[in-house]
C-alpha cells in the first residue's frame, strides 16, 4: 500500500477527521493562524467578480448594485452610449433652455434658431471630443485588465509547474518554513510522513518543532534549521534500521530561502530517499574488495592491506598461503562448476579454522591467503595445522580435496610483506604435502 492509499487510514489512527490542504502557495497562511487571512471561498468570490452566473447578464459583485447603479451600468461599458447620452441630454438643455431665455427676453424665431445651430454644433464637437476622451480611457482600462489577466495565467501555469515537479518526484519529501520555523507550504509525501511519524496532520502556519514529538530529533532539527537561517547550505545523510540489508537512508538538504533583496525570508528543506543509491554504492564496494565466486577478499583488498602494514612497519606478520593441486586437470575433466563447488569449500574451511583471529582472501585462480598480523612464527604454524587436518577426506562431486600449504613470517620490517608471501609459497611447494 502505497502513502497515497493509507493517508486516510493515518488520518483515521491520528483521530483527524477533516482533511486538511495538502499544498499551499508560498506565502499564504493558515487563517486560524494569521491574523487578515480569508477563507478561499470567500477569496474567490471577490477576487473574482467577472463571473458571471449562467443566463444572467450581470456578475454576482455587479447584483449587489443598486437599481440606478444597474441601469447606468450598460453606459459605463460602452464608449458610445456614453458620449450619445450625453448629446442627447445637452441637447434637450439647450433646446429648453433657450426657448425659455427667448421667451422672457423677448427674442426672435431667426435668432432663436441661431442660437440653436450654435449650441447644438458646440455640444456635438464637445460630444465627440469626450467620446474619444472615453474611448481611450476604456482602451487603457482594457489592455490593463488583459495584462492582469496574463499576468494572473501565467502566475497559475507556473504554480502548476512548481506544484507538478514537487509532487512528481518519488520519494521526495518538499516543504518551506519561514524564519519561526513555520510551514509555507509542502507537498503530499511531507504530509504522508508527518502522519506516519508524529500521528499529526500538518498545515500551513503550524510550526514545524511542534509537530515534531521526538526530543533529540527535534533538537537536532533545529540546530540544521538555524544553521540554513544563517545562510549556510548544507545537507545530512540518516540511516534508518540497524540491519545494513534492510535498512532505509535518507538525505536531507536544508537551503536558507531568500528574497529579492537577498535577505533570508525562511528554509527550504528537500528530503530524497537514497536507499537504491547507497545500496549501489554498498554492492560496488563489495565487489571491488571481495570475491564474487567465494565472498572473501579478493587480491585488490590484500594489496590495500599490505600497504597499510608497510607504513606502520607492522612486525611480527605472518602469511599462510594454500594452494588447490590440480585445478586446471579438474576443471578440464569435471567442468568448472566442479571447481568453483571446491573453491567454495576451501574458502570455507579455511574461514572456519581462522575465525577472527586472521584476514582469509583469494590470492589468485586457485590459491588462498591467510594474513595474520601480530602473530609469531609459531602460533602462525598452528593455525596452518588447524587448516591442514580440515582438509583430509573431503570430497566434491567424489573428487578428495587435495590442498599445498605454507607459511613464513616478517620479523623484521626491511622485509617487504610481498617476499613473505614468496616465502610462503616457496615453503609450499618444498613441503610438497598433500592434504
Amino acid at each position: 500500500m502505497g502513502y497515497k492509499d493509507d493517508v486516510k487510514k493515518l488520518q483515521e489512527e491520528a483521530g483527524i477527521t477533516e482533511a486538511n490542504p495538502v499544498y499551499a502557495k508560498t506565502g499564504s497562511q493558515r487563517e486560524d493562524a494569521i491574523p487578515g487571512a480569508r477563507p478561499a471561498t470567500q477569496a474567490s468570490s471577490e477576487d473574482n467578480p467577472e463571473d458571471v452566473a449562467p443566463g444572467s447578464t450581470f456578475t454576482s459583485a455587479e447584483k449587489k448594485m443598486s437599481v440606478w447603479q444597474r441601469i447606468s451600468l450598460p453606459f459605463i461599458r460602452s464608449s458610445f452610449l456614453s458620449a450619445l447620452f450625453f448629446l442627447l441630454v445637452t441637447l434637450v438643455w439647450i433646446a429648453i433652455s433657450d426657448t425659455i431665455v427667448a421667451n422672457i427676453m423677448g427674442i426672435g424665431t431667426k435668432t432663436l434658431h441661431i442660437f440653436f445651430i450654435k449650441d447644438f454644433l458646440f455640444a456635438i464637437i464637445l460630444s465627440i471630443i469626450l467620446y474619444r476622451l472615453f474611448c481611450s480611457q476604456f482602451a487603457n482600462s482594457y489592455h490593463m485588465v488583459q495584462a492582469k489577466e496574463k499576468s494572473e495565467n501565467q502566475a497559475k501555469y507556473w504554480e502548476t509547474i512548481e506544484k507538478s515537479m514537487i509532487e512528481t518526484v518519488p520519494d521526495m519529501i518538499v516543504y518551506t518554513l519561514d524564519t519561526e520555523l513555520r510551514y509555507t507550504s509542502f507537498n503530499k509525501r511531507a504530509k504522508y510522513s508527518s502522519l506516519r511519524l508524529w500521528k499529526k496532520e500538518i498545515q500551513v502556519g503550524d510550526s514545524i518543532l511542534d509537530v515534531v514529538t521526538d526530543p533529540d530529533i527535534k533538537a537536532q532539527l533545529k540546530e540544521y534549521l538555524e544553521q540554513a537561517l544563517s545562510g549556510e547550505y548544507h545537507s545530512h545523510i540518516e540511516k534508518y534500521g540497524d540491519n545494513d540489508q534492510t535498512a532505509s537512508y535518507w538525505q536531507t538538504y536544508f537551503a536558507p530561502l531568500l528574497d529579492e533583496d537577498k535577505k533570508i525570508m525562511g528554509v527550504s528543506c528537500f528530503v530524497n530517499n537514497i536507499t537504491a543509491l547507497k545500496q549501489a554504492q554498498s554492492k560496488n564496494l563489495f565487489l571491488s574488495y571481495h570475491d564474487p565466486l567465494t565472498k572473501l577478499f579478493n587480491r585488490v583488498y590484500v594489496e590495500d592491506v599490505f600497504e597499510q602494514a608497510e607504513r606502520e612497519a607492522r612486525c611480527p606478520y605472518s602469511i599462510i598461503v594454500a594452494d588447490i593441486k590440480g585445478m586446471h586437470q579438474i576443471n578440464e575433466n569435471y567442468g568448472r562448476s566442479t571447481g568453483d563447488s571446491l573453491l567454495c569449500k576451501v574458502a570455507e574451511i579455511i574461514s572456519k579454522a581462522i575465525k577472527d583471529n586472521g584476514i582469509v582472501a583469494r590470492w589468485g585462480s586457485d590459491e588462498f591467503i591467510v594474513l595474520l598480523p601480530d602473530t609469531e612464527k609459531e602460533k602462525a604454524e598452528a593455525f596452518m595445522n588447524i587448516c591442514k587436518c580440515q582438509f583430509p577426506g573431503v570430497t566434491v562431486n567424489g573428487i578428495p580435496l587435495r590442498v599445498l600449504t605454507g607459511f613464513a613470517t616478517r620479523t623484521e620490517p626491511t622485509v617487504s610483506l610481498q617476499d613473505t608471501v614468496r616465502s610462503a609459497e616457496i615453503h609450499s611447494e618444498q613441503s610438497n604435502l598433500e592434504i
